[in-house]
């Protein structure tokens, strides 16, 4: 099990999947090139397609604070065996303070890593979440 730590802007993530109803909604990514980004989806099928993609490709999901988050909605999915982890975390420790955390489900003790690109994908675009996962 590996973390890392940083300061200032933190790479881009995951930080909501906002439902319209059952089966249509939206991930949401925040720190993007243009600020907020919004990838559409229109299946429960294509959502767990573009989540699953996310996974393989280490981008980091956000921690919810007060109410659940999309790393706790992954955590679940993981849980009912709808999803296949690990899947790297991203908590805010203070102002401009972010620690990213593989969580793979196993018991041990967390090694330092230094570099954050050596974790996790620092230069995902969402855009190209719709392309990957036709």
């Amino acid at each position: 099990m590996r973390y890392s730590k940083g300061s200032g802007r933190p790479p881009t993530h995951l930080t909501l999947i906002s439902s319209v109803d059952a089966d249509t909604g939206s991930l949401v990514f925040a720190h993007t090139e243009v600020g907020e980004h919004r990838v559409h989806y229109t299946s429960r099928v294509e959502l767990l397609s573009m989540l699953n993609s996310l996974l393989r490709q280490r981008v980091p999901i956000a921690v919810g604070g007060m109410l659940p988050g999309p790393a706790d909605e992954v955590d679940m999915l993981i849980a009912n065996e709808v999803l296949e982890g690990p899947y790297i975390e991203l908590s805010w420790s203070g102002p401009g303070q972010w620690a990213l955390r593989e969580i793979d489900g196993t018991a041990g003790q967390w090694q330092l890593v230094a570099d954050t690109r050596s974790m996790a994908n620092v230069s995902f675009d969402p855009q190209s979440l719709r392309s990957l996962c036709r």
